[in-house]
């Protein structure tokens, strides 16, 4: 008897790696939609942060619905549309500062957005496996923590029955 078709792709999303690019995906859109409302919606940004609001809200709902229909062939893309994202944001950053005369410390954090996402998207491949190692790390350090966490709580708990 032979399983049903999309059996192994729904097995491999619990694989680390996978998993959490698929969480990404749903972020990614969530955020995407957020984005895309807040341009519409909000009073206080004038025409210019509606437009880069609903631009990069429509970038990364793209992003996201891409990578849900294909989640395990859009690493890389994701890597390039995060790069994409910080320049809009970098610029969008550097816009808000200059209109309110914000203080220079803001214009050089815009421009260090901004340059990340230029390197990012230069270097899409190194990048894309330093987040894959960066998010394997992250879940074996909350794992553990995790444990520390459990049997803190089940020490405390034995000695406050005793």
């Amino acid at each position: 008897m032979s399983e049903a078709p999309g059996v192994d792709q729904i097995a491999s999303l619990f694989k680390p790696t996978r998993t959490v690019w698929a969480i990404r995906a749903i972020v990614a859109t969530v955020i995407g939609i957020i984005r895309i409302v807040q341009g519409f919606v909000d009073k206080e940004l004038n025409g210019g942060g509606r437009a880069v609001n609903f631009i990069i809200g429509a970038l990364i709902l793209a992003g996201g619905v891409i990578v849900i229909r294909n989640p395990f062939e859009t690493a890389v893309f994701i890597v390039l549309l995060i790069g994409i994202g910080w320049i809009f944001e970098g610029v969008a950053t550097l816009i808000d500062t200059a209109r309110s005369n914000g203080a220079g410390l803001s214009a050089v954090i815009a421009i260090l957005i901004a340059l990340a996402g230029v390197l990012v998207i230069l270097f899409a491949d190194g990048v894309t496996l330093a987040y894959a190692i960066f998010f394997g790390i992250s879940l074996l350090v909350v794992g553990v923590l995790d444990l520390v966490l459990l049997f803190t709580v089940g020490c405390h708990l034995a000695k406050a029955k005793a």
